[in-house]
């Protein structure tokens, strides 16, 4: 399709002359939003919930295919993305069309088409990829880098916006294997001086367009407006419209999703808190939950700790129990409670000082009993130092319908509290590097267990 000023917008691309204020604005029909995303995890349910919202038309590659792009959260990789975006580009076509390519995992939008248009068309450049302040992964190309008197100088190929036919010219390049590094590609071309002129290519240098988060939490800002709320860079006063919660940043990114881009206003407060929730009152029957409660240090009021939990309001014949008792000042304790109450429930079992047990062992020894049994709906993990005063908390936690698992514990034993996390490979509790679900690909929801957090759970969405 063509459009009016088509050819003065190529002229001033190719001679890289500011000349975009004469120029009538680029269609959102133009515009198409390409994404990898091997399997549907709730990161990506989040990147999608923001692309709806603005109406942006969203192309989805790989989806239920294997992930053979190594583990880009720890190291190189991520080759696949390129490969599977080469294939698209071949077959589609790219006529007038402007191209956004964008990780989903860790992603979401803050603004709609027509700013996002807007603003490429002011770089008057026919290829823009997002900047950061650091160099990933050959620190050595830093010096190879065009200096810039002000802004983020690297390259980062989470964001990439760009005309169909330079993006295909240079994803076209192509020739490597899926485990190689996406970014170290696309960043060799871009120091490649004949193909940043040829394809007149630039960064984000003040992040317009994107904003990455690593290494620039200190920059980033919730701005709050009548109708929704923005992410804005104090440093260079942009309100970047992707915004992108590259490695280590991606909590940081949880924490904007509470707010942006309509999770929160003046009115409503949480907009989609009660978004997706399950009404126990049409289940046939209660789901079975397994608690899991880890006495790891002298706990004040054990008794009283104990006589909360059964106040919980809840099926008893619905409930197991695994307790995991570390200290032996407990054990008259834990003895009475189970004396008392261990024919109350459907199964009751105690590990205790003697085991040996570590606190990273015990604690996969309870998940592995709901993750092996079946009938084992729902996981709660509870330490002793824990206040529970709501009766209710199962059912508000159930009803919520999401897959949140705290504290975290590896395999190796060291704990970390607090944060979102999931299931490793072999089953076991591992650290997290996306938003709730992803460690090597692995998500929680294949295991069709649902977990339920303790008191660092909560009802704003992550």
């Amino acid at each position: 399709m063509e459009y009016p000023g088509r050819s003065l917008l190529v002229a001033c691309l190719l001679a890289s002359s500011v000349c975009s204020g004469s120029l009538p604005p680029i269609p959102k029909e133009n515009l198409l939003v390409v994404t990898v995303a091997t399997g549907e995890t709730d990161g990506f349910q989040r990147f999608m919930q923001s692309a709806n919202y603005f109406n942006y038309t969203v192309k989805v590659l790989g989806l239920g295919s294997d992930w053979r792009g190594g583990d880009v959260g720890t190291s190189i990789g991520g080759g696949q993305k390129v490969r599977l975006l080469k294939e698209a580009l071949e077959v589609l076509d790219l006529k007038d069309m402007v191209v956004l390519v964008v990780d989903s995992y860790d992603l979401i939008f803050s603004g709609g088409p027509e700013e996002l248009l807007s603003k490429f068309q002011q770089t008057n450049h026919r290829v823009v990829f997002a900047a950061e302040g650091l160099v990933w992964p050959d620190k050595r190309l830093a010096e190879k880098y065009p200096s810039v008197r002000s802004g983020k100088r690297f390259l980062n190929s989470g964001g990439i916006m760009g005309y169909g036919t330079s993006i295909k010219e240079m994803v076209g390049q192509w020739n490597l294997h899926d485990n190689d590094d996406d970014q170290l590609f696309y960043t060799k071309i871009y120091l490649d001086f004949q193909q940043r002129e040829g394809l007149n290519m630039t960064l984000d240098h003040k992040c317009q367009i994107f904003q990455n988060l690593n290494g620039a939490i200190d920059e980033v800002m919730l701005n709050f407006g009548t109708d929704r709320v923005r992410v804005r860079n104090a440093v260079y006063d942009s309100l970047p419209v992707v915004v992108h919660g590259n490695r280590k940043s991606k909590i940081y990114l949880n924490y904007l999703a509470n707010y942006v881009p309509n999770a929160w206003n003046n009115e409503q407060a949480c907009t989609i808190c009660d978004h997706n929730m399950l009404d126990l009152s049409q289940l046939e029957a209660f789901p079975e939950v397994l608690l899991g409660v880890f006495i790891e240090q002298p706990s004040p009021f054990l008794p009283e700790f104990f006589q909360r939990l059964l106040t919980l309001d809840y099926p008893r014949e619905k409930l197991s129990l695994f307790l995991h008792n570390q200290e032996v000042l407990h054990e008259k304790h834990i003895e009475k409670f189970w004396t008392e109450q261990r024919h109350h429930f459907k199964s009751f079992k105690v590990v205790g000082p003697e085991e040996n047990l570590s606190q990273g062992d015990a604690r996969n020894m309870g998940m592995d009993l709901c993750r092996k049994d079946s009938s084992c709906g729902y996981y709660f993990s509870i330490d002793s130092d824990v206040m529970l005063t709501n009766r209710q908390t199962l059912k508000i936690l159930i009803e919520q319908n999401r897959k949140v698992i705290a504290p975290l514990v590896t395999r190796h034993g060291k704990l970390w509290s607090n944060f979102w996390g999931s299931l490793s490979l072999d089953g076991y509790y591992a650290r997290s590097e996306d938003y709730i679900d992803i460690v090597q690909g692995k998500r929680i929801g294949v295991w069709n267990v649902p977990f339920l957090a303790t008191s660092t759970w909560s009802r704003v969405p992550p």
